[in-house]
């Protein structure tokens, strides 16, 4: 198989990535770290929590990972991989990466950012004994820097949700738990999230066209849960793996160690999968109106009506 498989999601933030990545993780072999663009700022600097409910500091598979990695937390200079990665794997930074000698630039300019986040990656793998690291940082520009790693096999999960209910999402008021500085999740309006959904949509498949790639629909997803994970369980090189399901719809969730993302990768037991149409009700007419409008040329392409 070759290198250290990494599992990427992509697509915009609330789409359903926190689901999909704990649901994977329950999967004999596999690592949801969550959402590993992050780890620097929200985890090494400003100490939020880790998944499994203490200061990432204090987690016991952190303090191991980062100790084999980099020889403890403060051996690397975290505002500086902040820094690093600003530089380079950025949206702006997507249209470089569609050329070789952008890319080549990219890759010159990350090549510090790369080598850590390398090791990082790797020292994850030998402490969790995984196979697969599944990370849902979901920005394509930080995906494709992952990808330029030395020794990493990228995979890529692209997931798409109907931008009106990605809209809603971003409407609603959000408690963020795992932060005392920030009692709320980040807020934004219909149409910055409808740009930002064609941008990034069109961005993964720019980015990874011909590769091992493979395009998902949330609202197929908590539809058939089964045969959606079993083509990502392929895509990630592990045809033969079980379900990480009770029966059709449910997913028996464990204790994670994932940093960064949706508070509800907090959750732990049994979770149905199950369609969240509420936007579909909730949603002011104006709002549903300017999304639709914006995301509209790609309505069609990812089978959204534009009414529906």
């Amino acid at each position: 198989m070759g290198g250290l498989r990494v599992l990427y999601v992509a697509g915009l933030g609330r789409s359903g990535s926190t689901i999909l990545a704990n649901s994977l993780g329950q999967v004999e072999g596999f690592f949801s770290a969550g959402e590993l663009n992050f780890i620097w700022k929200h985890n090494v600097i400003e100490n939020r929590l880790c998944g499994c409910g203490v200061p990432f500091r204090e987690c016991p598979v952190w303090r191991e990972v980062f100790e084999r990695a980099f020889g403890g937390m403060d051996a690397v200079d975290a505002r500086r991989m902040v820094a690093l990665q600003a530089s380079g794997a950025r949206t702006r930074h997507v249209l470089p990466m569609l050329v070789p000698a952008g890319r080549r630039r990219v890759a010159a300019r990350l090549r510090e950012y790369l080598e850590n986040t390398g090791r990082l990656y790797r020292a994850m793998a030998e402490v969790t004994g995984s196979r697969v690291i599944v990370d849902s940082s979901k920005e394509p520009a930080y995906g494709y820097a992952v990808g330029m790693i030395p020794g990493v096999d990228l995979r890529v999960v692209h997931l798409v949700r109907d931008p009106r209910a990605a809209a809603y999402s971003w409407l609603k008021k959000k408690e963020q738990p795992d932060s005392e500085a920030r009692r709320y999740m980040f807020r934004m309006g219909p149409a910055r999230s409808a740009v930002l959904w064609d941008a990034w949509n069109l961005s993964a498949e720019a980015l990874w066209r011909g590769g091992r790639y493979l395009r998902l629909r949330y609202e197929d997803f908590v539809a058939e849960p089964g045969p959606s994970l079993r083509a990502v369980l392929d895509l990630a090189g592990e045809p033969g793996a079980d379900l990480p399901l009770v029966g059709e719809r449910e997913v028996r969730l464990g204790v994670s160690h994932t940093v960064s993302g949706n508070p509800n990768r907090f959750e732990t037991g049994a979770v149905e999968l199950r369609p969240d149409e509420r936007w579909r009700g909730g949603m002011s007419l104006r709002d549903r109106a300017v999304a639709t409008a914006l995301a509209l040329p790609l309505l069609p392409r990812y089978g959204y009506p534009a009414w529906g």
